[in-house]
């Protein structure tokens, strides 16, 4: 993975960057007119006095203040060869790095024109006094490390362009909402985002035990059962999933046959009956999405209910496309039939969060989701618990609080009558809804927020009612 380190501060940063800037010409020295200047998202060759008259400009900072803060992001070997060794590559990952993950990291709503950030390429790495080689004297300090070391230093400042912000990537504040400091800096969040954008930008299919959240998970120092519980988030299907969005047209047919081959053959005693599958016409379904993946979701889902003794007694075809349509879709342009599986599929993702003795009582909840028409209240107070419980451990009933929350929030009926009128006609529909209400459905995304429900922990705005004269 992409790995971001920061240097640790030292009374030089309440200074000038000056004495920094003089240490990393060490290798211009050597590479004459083919030495790499510093950059930031909008221009590739930055000076040095530029930066120091940045840095050195910002008001608003005491003389024990740190003015500004080094670094830099390493990549892995797998990771260069991957893409060539391709340095203009690189250069745009870095201006991609500032231009969509560095400043929104503050959460107060910075733009990379709003911070001073520079970046500069090395392709170099010396050995240190302190490197084990050193140590047993199988090297010297300063001696030149092997192999391919592409890597970015940066320097940025501690001060908002605007001087109104302090920002400091060091703080133990993160995402507050009150108190001295308003946002903060999350490190382990900036580190995953960072190599989401590298696995995007680049279509890396990065192996599971790589990715930055499955090695922090599994440090030794983390609790037993936080890592017992990360093992069992981290599951073939999320892994399966992002090699199935990574893969060419012709290689995702060829899963996709091959998952419904195994749905059919694969896992099913003859005494349990067949499991009817058309399978041209679910890949003609998913050729007409440009398989996006909401069929191969579908699948997925079809199949967790058949591994739980679902027991189907015709073709599948049109349950599986039908629930393609809707995979997609925010919990209130749902059919009815289709609510309870997101709900309960929701639930289930916070009940193993939750101790035995304090686990939802999903049934119970619903009901009440029931009593209010399918409104989505309920729903959306299930995200606001499940938020809670990522900074805070539950106090108390599970049930009364997400009762509480829901009439907290006044969540807005978003299913409006012709909604219901038109999901509701349908024959496949109605169908389906006897058939999903029998037993739940699986989550595909195995403990990871679906995009369903994440636009639905965000409510939309109310659009503004036009008060102009009427005709």
């Amino acid at each position: 993975m992409p790995y971001i380190k920061f240097d640790t501060p030292t009374d030089a940063n309440k200074t000038s960057p000056n004495g920094f800037l003089n240490y990393m010409k060490k290798q211009d020295l050597d590479s004459g007119i083919d030495k790499e200047f510093w950059f930031n998202e909008l221009e590739d060759y930055i000076p040095d006095y530029r930066i120091i008259e940045d840095i050195e400009s910002q008001k608003g900072l005491g003389k024990n203040d740190f003015r500004y803060y080094t670094g830099s992001i390493s990549f892995s070997q797998e990771e260069l060869s991957f893409i060539d060794n391709d340095i203009m590559k690189l250069k745009e990952f870095g201006k991609q790095f500032i231009e969509n993950v560095y400043p929104q990291n503050f959460n107060k709503r910075l733009l990379a024109s709003d911070i001073r950030f520079y970046l500069k390429l090395e392709s170099d790495r010396f050995y240190k006094g302190s490197d084990r080689e050193v140590v047993s004297g199988k090297v010297k300090s300063g001696d030149k490390k092997p192999g391919n070391n592409l890597h970015f230093h940066f320097v940025t400042g501690r001060k908002s362009t605007d001087d109104k912000h302090k920002l400091s990537p060091l703080t133990a504040h993160i995402n507050t909402t009150s108190g001295a400091v308003i946002g903060g800096f999350s490190r382990d969040n900036l580190k995953e985002q960072t190599e989401i954008l590298f696995d995007t930008m680049f279509h890396y299919n990065r192996p599971l035990e790589q990715t930055y959240r499955h090695m922090n998970n599994m440090s030794p120092g983390k609790d037993i059962t936080k890592r017992m519980y990360s093992i069992k988030q981290d599951t073939d299907k999320e892994q399966s999933q992002l090699k199935y969005n990574y893969l060419s047209s012709v290689e995702k047919q060829k899963k996709l046959t091959a998952l419904m081959n195994y749905m059919q053959h694969g896992q099913r005693d003859s005494s349990e009956g067949a499991v009817l599958i058309d399978n041209n016409q679910i890949l003609n379904e998913a050729q007409k999405r440009n398989f996006n993946g909401d069929v191969y979701k579908a699948l997925l889902n079809m199949n967790y209910r058949l591994k739980n003794d679902f027991q189907p007694n015709q073709d599948l075809t049109p349950f599986i496309i039908e629930y393609a349509r809707f995979v997609s879709a925010p919990y209130g342009k749902l059919p009815d039939s289709l609510k309870k599986d997101r709900f309960m599929r929701f639930g289930k993702i916070i009940n193993n969060k939750l101790p035995d003795d304090k686990k939802l009582d999903l049934e119970k909840l619903f009901r009440v989701e029931q009593q209010n028409q399918l409104n989505g209240k309920i729903y959306r107070a299930l995200g606001e618990f499940n938020k809670y419980l990522a900074t805070k451990e539950s106090k108390g009933d599970a049930n009364e609080t997400v009762i509480a929350l829901s009439k907290e929030k006044q969540v807005k009926n978003i299913n409006t009558q012709k909604e219901n009128q038109e999901t509701q006609s349908s024959p496949i529909i109605k169908t389906l809804s006897s058939l999903l209400n029998e037993t739940i459905m699986g989550d595909i995304n195995n403990g990871n927020s679906s995009s369903a429900y994440k636009e639905e922990l965000k409510p939309k705005k109310k659009k503004k009612k036009y008060k102009g004269p009427k005709f």
